[in-house]
């Protein structure tokens, strides 16, 4: 029997002080495929595209859901990294397929506004990070990778065309 797959849209959501939010969430559901479970993660902003959705319907809808950011007040930028890994979501091993898009907003304030049942469950806090942050943090952030690409990201400095990352590096 083949696992599922799910698409999905991840953001790469900068402020003006180049800081990029993430998500805070505490869901033991969700585990690597050994079961394992590592504990409470911090990761960005996204979610499912929806069939029929374009990378950028969907990463626009996805923040105006989980951050309250509207189309108006975010510049999207370009698809700048891509990868799959298996995760198991709710008891079922899915496989996961992200892309990362990039985008700006000179809005700081942010909300939990059109959460959906997971996200109300699963979800704690957002908060912006600076790099000297994500690199020093002793939580884990995902892609464990983050810390690698994302200089490149911050300067804008992005690829030519979407890079292929390790997501399914775990903390050690």
């Amino acid at each position: 029997m083949s696992k599922p797959v799910r698409s999905s849209v991840k953001v790469l959501l900068l402020n003006q002080k180049n800081e990029l939010l993430l998500m805070c969430a505490h869901d033991p559901k969700t585990t690597a495929p050994d079961g394992k479970y590592h504990g409470q993660f911090w990761f960005t902003p996204g979610g499912r595209i929806e069939k029929g959705e374009s990378i950028q319907e969907a990463a626009l809808r996805e923040l105006y859901e989980e951050t309250g950011i509207t189309k108006d007040e975010v510049d999207l930028g370009p698809v700048v990294w891509y990868g799959e890994f298996d995760l198991i979501l709710d008891g079922i091993l899915t496989c996961l397929k992200q892309t990362f898009i990039v985008a700006k907003t000179k809005r700081n304030d942010v909300s939990f506004i059109n959460l959906d049942k997971w996200e109300k469950d699963a979800l704690q806090k957002l908060a912006w990070f600076s790099f000297e942050k994500i690199i020093h943090s002793k939580e884990i952030i995902y892609p464990v990778v983050l810390p690698q690409y994302l200089p490149d990201i911050i300067s804008g400095n992005y690829p030519k065309k979407p890079l292929k990352i390790d997501l399914a590096k775990q903390p050690k």
